[in-house]
């Protein structure tokens, strides 16, 4: 039994292991998807990843670091409904990743992970990221 319940969690929890560079993103790839959050991962280290499923389709959302997120209050819960724009890439294990830039929430409340010139606002000395309607 507990041999399948590891097997299970393997594949949710090696692709937050994928190498991401922050500085990859690239506004001429930029998409907005909706869609609800199947899986949170969070690797040994970087950023948490989420799985968004959007129709029949599954997305690697790459977020913030975690230490960032806590620090801002954002909290992510499987069943969560959001919409996501990002900048498409592929990752070094193959699979499609979007660098997210912006959080939106049913509510209409919307978190900004990257300012105008598409860098982390974990870097440096930015404002808050929270926006309200």
């Amino acid at each position: 039994m507990f041999c399948i319940c590891f097997a299970l969690l393997l594949p949710a929890l090696s692709f937050a292991d994928v190498e991401i560079g922050e500085d990859r993103y690239d506004e001429n790839t930029e998409i907005t998807i909706k869609g609800t959050v199947a899986v949170i991962a969070r690797g040994m280290r970087g950023p948490v990843i989420l799985r968004l499923k959007s129709g029949d389709r599954v997305f690697n959302v790459v977020t913030a670091p975690p230490w960032y997120l806590s620090r801002e209050g954002i909290i992510f819960q499987t069943g969560m409904e959001l919409e996501i724009t990002g900048s498409k890439f592929f990752g070094g294990d193959g699979s499609l990743y979007i660098m997210c830039r912006q959080i939106k929430y049913p509510d209409g409340r919307s978190i900004i992970l990257r300012d105008k010139m598409c860098k982390p606002m974990w870097r440096g000395s930015r404002t808050p990221n929270r926006q309200m309607p």
